[in-house]
């Protein structure tokens, strides 16, 4: 009988942890949504941080774009004469890529469930995407995609917001205070819910330490090859940056 319990008291949990994920990831969904226009509208020019990018990526190989929302970093890549797919979740923010650059593909699609090959791909970009996914569970099952859809010594090149800022102070109180209310149950300590421009649909971010960041990445699975910290495109210390830079690549077998 306490087995039984323990057991269905289990399931109860991951079942409830799976609806709330669910429900923030949808939440994103539809907070890029309802922006995607003026989204789009201040994302046109090219991130100072892409051009740190640009000797990881090799001409003419084939490129995956995760969140690639608006298609700006395509921009960026189409001198390298590079096979490109963007994927992105949003229809809203497709549309806009697609009116941007149409000689380049576009696919709606989910980061998590990749419904693409395996090994398919040189090179897999994940810029400002990664800290939307909810949970750490998510977070691998992702992680475990890029993995099967790299090529062998492919690369994956990963930012996420430095969310350690003091403008975003009453976001952290938010957060830290919803977390304290739940018990830890609904969300972790360090969730934020940030608000765009106005509108009222917050999307959520996972705000990385350094080591947390990393220890998504096991060593018999990935190989770092840098680990960085920027500003505007410049390399710094973690506590006056704005960006965590990864590079990691797949490792053999």
């Amino acid at each position: 009988m306490v087995r039984n319990a323990k057991h269905t008291l289990s399931w109860y949990t991951f079942t409830m942890l799976q609806s709330i994920s669910d429900k923030i990831r949808q939440q994103v969904k539809d907070a890029y949504g309802a922006i995607a226009h003026p989204f789009d509208q201040t994302r046109k020019e090219s991130w100072p941080e892409f051009e740190g990018f640009s000797q990881r990526i090799r001409p003419h190989s084939k490129i995956l774009d995760l969140g690639c929302g608006n298609g700006r970093l395509y921009e960026f890549l189409k001198s390298l004469d590079i096979d490109y797919l963007g994927l992105d979740n949003s229809s809203a923010l497709l549309e806009k890529a697609r009116d941007n650059f149409p000689e380049a593909l576009f696919q709606l699609g989910d980061m998590v469930h990749l419904e693409l090959p395996d090994r398919c791909f040189d090179t897999v970009l994940s810029i400002a995407s990664f800290h939307h996914i909810p949970s750490r569970r998510l977070r691998l099952q992702c992680l475990h995609e890029i993995h099967r859809v790299l090529k062998d010594d492919g690369t994956l090149i990963l930012t996420a917001w430095n969310l350690f800022q003091w403008k975003y102070l009453s976001r952290w109180i938010a957060s830290i205070a919803s977390f304290l209310f739940h018990f830890g149950f609904k969300y972790a300590w360090n969730d934020l819910w940030i608000p765009w421009c106005g509108f009222t649909l917050k999307r959520y971010y996972h705000a990385f330490l350094p080591r947390e960041l990393l220890n998504h990445f096991p060593p018999s699975e990935w190989v770092v090859e840098d680990f960085y910290f920027s500003r505007k495109g410049s390399r710094v210390k973690f506590w006056k940056s704005f960006n965590l830079c990864l590079i990691v690549r797949k490792k053999n077998g």
